[in-house]
């Protein structure tokens, strides 16, 4: 059964913004660039891409897909243990801005503050916040298709590096080989950059109705207000309908 998570009530007691996760929840990762400065280079995606793995190899996080942004980034994980999430993005943004700082000779916050994560629901959102992270370099006309920008995971998912990502079910069953399998994800991609871009990731919970109420459930939410994105797809989160918890702890962004 899930249950409310370790970082969760913690964020409660010390009267932070609550940080929702449970063992083996999917989460939309978002972090940002302090005052949104547009400090990453080539080095420092590099080296951001050289802490992500190490990470990997030191937390219970599987990685579906990143995209690295000049001024922010966005991370698709699975997570291990109710505390996962929390414990390793505290590594990865203290490791990577401790070495960050060295390498460009600066001093100061690199972050604009903590990491955003959305809970998604797998069977309904997965390949969309796929697609969606895999689409940010070609809306920001960095890249005319994924595949030419080296700093997000699509090459990675193309190839099935596993030294890389980590593969989901829902991907391994789309297709008997490597390549059905691609040429199928392609196609959703190529209809998800036809739509309008959706951006939810400043949201707590992504997906059916149902999953959402269970969220809000599970997590002790006073209010059921959800949202509609698109047809059988709803969301909660900090900036629709003044949910609160019964603790009274008011979310807002995290």
């Amino acid at each position: 059964m899930l249950h409310a998570g370790i970082n969760y009530l913690e964020d409660v007691k010390m009267s932070r913004p609550p940080r929702f996760s449970y063992a083996h929840a999917v989460h939309h990762v978002t972090l940002r660039c302090n005052n949104k400065e547009f400090l990453f280079t080539v080095p420092s995606f590099a080296l951001f891409l050289d802490v992500l793995q190490k990470a990997r190899e030191k937390f219970p996080l599987a990685l579906y897909n990143y995209c690295l942004m000049t001024n922010h980034l966005h991370l698709l994980v699975k997570v291990g243990n109710d505390d996962t999430l929390s414990k390793s993005m505290h590594w990865i943004s203290s490791r990577f801005s401790q070495r960050f700082n060295r390498q460009e000779e600066r001093r100061g916050h690199l972050w604009e503050g903590r990491f955003r994560s959305t809970i998604i629901e797998e069977d309904s959102y997965f390949f969309r916040c796929m697609t969606y992270i895999d689409l940010n370099p070609v809306r920001a006309k960095l890249a005319v298709t994924p595949d030419e920008y080296r700093w997000c995971g699509h090459r990675a998912l193309r190839n099935e590096n596993a030294a890389v990502l980590d593969f989901h079910d829902l991907y391994l069953d789309s297709g008997n080989t490597k390549e059905e399998r691609y040429t199928s994800y392609i196609k959703m991609l190529e209809e998800d950059a036809a739509r309008p871009a959706i951006s939810l990731a400043t949201q707590y919970f992504v997906g059916s109705s149902q999953f959402v109420s269970r969220m809000q459930k599970q997590f002790k939410m006073r209010e059921n207000v959800k949202k509609e994105a698109e047809n059988n797809l709803r969301f909660v989160g900090p900036r629709w309908g003044g949910t609160r918890c019964r603790n009274n702890a008011r979310p807002h962004n995290p």
